[in-house]
């Protein structure tokens, strides 16, 4: 997942609501940490009487939402007049959101429930101390992330995980998460949009100092989380 200018259009990684960009960028922070450990296997696609448990066919094809606000329609499925979105997106808000647990709403994620939904994805439990989630960084610092954090950042590019990197986008000033999946050797950090599903390398002085642009807008990272 890391080919400059690739697209990935699959519902299950484009976000399917309109604040669902920090669920997308747990579900893959949390894929690509149980590939790397495999003593952890959670999953949803068993009925264990837990909230966010699907079927396998619904694990597969999607889940049956009646909650409109925010769908993203042509990310998502229709069939016969009904809404599909991905398993796990739901998953993760439903078990992770800060506001209303146990909703598939179209809820924003806080650091909070950034951090609850790594843990939830990997473990099933949002409270889990099994891992350590890491959370560096202020949106209103006035220090570059890599300034202030660059050995932390590092070290966990060189252990192969993935972060959510998190800019202020303007000129909305709309907060979002990416996905940071690799830092080149030529200086250049591959990142993942959860947006458009668009997977493009820019220069770490781009990403960190002076800001790149997506089709939300133009910002810089400021601060992010990652499972440690």
């Amino acid at each position: 997942m890391n080919n400059e200018n690739m697209i990935i259009d699959s519902m299950g990684y484009i976000q399917n609501r309109t604040n669902w960009c920090w669920a997308v960028a747990c579900k893959i922070l949390g894929e690509q940490y149980k590939r790397q450990y495999s003593e952890f296997i959670f999953s949803i696609d068993k009925i264990n009487n837990k909230m966010g448990d699907v079927t396998e066919e619904e694990y597969k094809r999607g889940v049956v939402t009646k909650e409109l606000d925010g769908l993203r329609m042509e990310h998502i499925r229709l069939e016969n007049g009904r809404c599909f979105i991905d398993a796990w997106q739901r998953a993760i808000v439903m078990n992770a959101n800060s506001t209303n647990r146990g909703v598939d709403g179209n809820f924003p994620g806080d650091d909070t429930a950034k951090l609850r939904g790594l843990r939830y994805m990997v473990t099933g439990d949002c409270e889990s101390r099994l891992m350590d989630v890491v959370n560096i960084g202020t949106f209103d610092s006035e220090n570059s992330l890599i300034h202030d954090y660059y050995e932390y950042i590092m070290s966990a590019f060189e252990e192969k995980h993935y972060l959510i990197g998190n800019a202020v986008l303007y000129p909305r000033r709309v907060c979002h998460s990416f996905v940071l999946l690799a830092w080149l050797p030529e200086d250049r950090i591959t990142i993942y949009d959860p947006w458009d599903g668009r997977i493009k390398n820019y220069p770490v002085e781009m990403v960190f100092y002076k800001g790149f642009t997506s089709i939300l807008g133009h910002g810089v990272i400021k601060w992010v989380q990652y499972i440690r």
